[in-house]
């Protein structure tokens, strides 16, 4: 064990997320979040800035892995008062180091840096900036981290950029990937989805929220559906939860007469197991930073198809740039996405290239013995 592991031994470390809910940040710091705990020693501790249990605190529980919410609300009358009750949450952990992830928990663990007190802090980018400005309050948040961490090259130069942070202080570190084993089989996924066990079927595996494009990939599917002959007609499944747009989502599926060829799955446990069921993973998004669900795809031996957006890009390198279709264009994602449903040869080849790049690039291993390396850098810098 090197000397920057070994420093974490027995120090309190305190992961902070946006909720208690499982989404591609939170995927990423438990797998981390466990690692440090078992492997090095450090004591753990994850904290949602929400009361609400979810699929995080009960991966928590399954883990050993000790957690807390904290009430929080981002509304401008009560953000004080949240931002307040959160600050003082943190700070009675008596937390060494505190590793927040997205903008709202990297904000607040920013801002009430002084009086949280701990000794090192580092601000996980995993986006590419996503409703982050240079307004004076954001400037004033990134002179308190003492180390950053970006999930892709577009969230590095996003703070390199806007914010002019120190190119030292700023580190790429990859998502590694983990996929469990799957609970059940090609067969129980597509029996439960109600389709012929040769049709074929394309999936999206990311929260329904605003920040996601499902619109683009529904209307691409209708052209698919609509505009080409199929032996057996094709499914889109949808996983993820219902983050407030599913009703808008749900409507447009009806308009595009779309109701018996899209299916939305809400939340999924099994995600190895729906990524075996599938034939082609489709991704469209207007901004990310390399998207959990895309890397958790190209482990499954899956070809991917996604929107032209750097943390896509980057994710797939060039084994895969040529199935991207630019941000919004409905018409070239449906022509790549039939261009690889009607080649199985092509969706094998690619499939097999992207899970060698995962092997290569995203390893597990190799992200959490990095970002170790990086907190312990920090705290002994902090000293």
């Amino acid at each position: 064990m090197t000397d920057h592991t070994e420093a974490l031994r027995g120090k309190k470390i305190l992961f902070v997320f946006a909720s208690l809910d499982l989404g591609g940040a939170e995927r990423r710091g438990i797998l981390l979040a466990d690692y440090l705990q078992k492997r090095l020693g450090a004591l753990v501790h994850i904290v949602g800035l929400s009361e609400k249990p979810g699929r995080l605190s009960q991966l928590c529980e399954q883990l050993g892995l000790k957690w807390s919410g904290v009430p929080f609300h981002w509304g401008a009358r009560r953000r004080l008062p949240s931002l307040l009750r959160a600050v003082f949450a943190i700070r009675s952990a008596a937390p060494d180091i505190v590793l927040s992830y997205t903008r709202v928990p990297n904000l607040v663990c920013a801002w009430g840096g002084k009086w949280i007190g701990a000794k090192a802090f580092v601000w996980n980018q995993a986006d590419e900036g996503l409703l982050l400005t240079d307004a004076l309050p954001y400037r004033i948040a990134v002179g308190v981290p003492t180390c950053f961490i970006s999930n892709s090259t577009g969230g590095r130069k996003f703070l390199l950029d806007t914010y002019g942070v120190p190119p030292a202080k700023v580190h790429l570190v990859r998502n590694g990937v983990a996929l469990a084993a799957p609970c059940a089989d090609r067969g129980e996924w597509r029996k439960q989805w109600g389709v012929h066990p040769n049709a074929l079927v394309a999936g999206m595996v990311a929260n329904l929220s605003i920040y996601k494009d499902h619109e683009t990939l529904l209307r691409a599917w209708s052209r698919v559906v609509s505009e080409y002959h199929w032996e057996t007609e094709p499914l889109l499944v949808l996983a993820g939860r219902c983050d407030g747009v599913e009703t808008r989502l749900t409507r447009l599926i009806l308009e595009l007469d779309l109701r018996d060829r899209v299916k939305l799955l809400g939340p999924v446990d099994d995600v190895a197991g729906l990524l075996g069921a599938i034939d082609l993973f489709a991704y469209s998004s207007k901004s990310e930073g390399i998207p959990n669900g895309v890397l958790e795809a190209m482990a499954a031996g899956l070809p991917v198809v996604g929107t032209d957006i750097p943390g896509i890009r980057e994710a797939l390198g060039s084994q895969g740039e040529g199935y991207l279709s630019p941000v919004g264009d409905s018409t070239d994602l449906a022509q790549k996405i039939v261009m690889l449903l009607q080649d199985q040869q092509l969706r094998k080849s690619l499939g097999q290239s992207l899970q060698l790049r995962i092997e290569k690039e995203f390893s597990l291993e190799k992200m959490c013995s990095r970002t170790a390396e990086l907190i312990s850098l920090s705290l002994k810098r902090a000293r």
